[in-house]
């Protein structure tokens, strides 16, 4: 599972996230059919270091993509993803651990403090569409692979969903303009 992908071909992994995680719910299992006090408190224990680890993952991201040379990052606007899943026990289980608001935060804050800008694009059929071709099939992809039965455009489907957010976000900043007052001379 990657957490975060770059439309300039950079990944950003879950999987040390995924080890600590089970690591922990490992620990968790074991101490709540203890039930001791010694053992709840063990728990919360863990729990905050286990948040700490996740919000210390973040921020290395955060700090990452920001240092990157661009002056606006385009991101999914996931505030109905939760409400939208509908895909079994285990992916709603994985999806309510993966902290996307946190991340966002971060790259607001830290993008704020550098003078960049930091927009949210629709993320409708952005891991259906070709980035190349533009033709939306949901046959184009299966798991983690993308291949565009139009044109025959391969890609990590990651990847090519993180290209659309950016093609995306370079035509939303394009509809953005200034309205400049009509000054007359006298």
């Amino acid at each position: 599972m990657n957490i975060a992908v770059c439309s300039n071909n950079v990944f950003f992994n879950g999987k040390q996230i995924k080890n600590v995680r089970a690591k922990y719910a490992f620990l968790r299992q074991k101490l709540q059919s203890k039930g001791t006090k010694s053992a709840k408190r063990l728990l919360r224990k863990i729990s905050r270091k286990e948040r700490r680890f996740v919000t210390d993952v973040n921020h290395c991201i955060s700090k990452t993509i920001v240092n990157m040379s661009h002056d606006v990052f385009a991101l999914e606007d996931l505030t109905s993803i939760r409400v939208q899943s509908r895909k079994g026990k285990e992916f709603t289980r994985k999806l309510n651990n993966w902290s996307f608001y946190q991340l966002a935060q971060f790259l607001e804050y830290k993008a704020e403090a550098l003078g960049k800008a930091v927009i949210y694009i629709d993320p409708r059929y952005s891991s259906q569409k070709c980035s190349k071709c533009g033709d939306i099939r949901k046959s184009n992809r299966k798991g983690s692979s993308y291949h565009c039965k139009a044109c025959g455009f391969d890609m990590h489907s990651d990847l090519n969903a993180s290209r659309n957010i950016a093609q995306a976000g370079i035509s939303c900043l394009s509809r953005l303009h200034v309205n400049q007052p009509n000054v007359e001379t006298v």
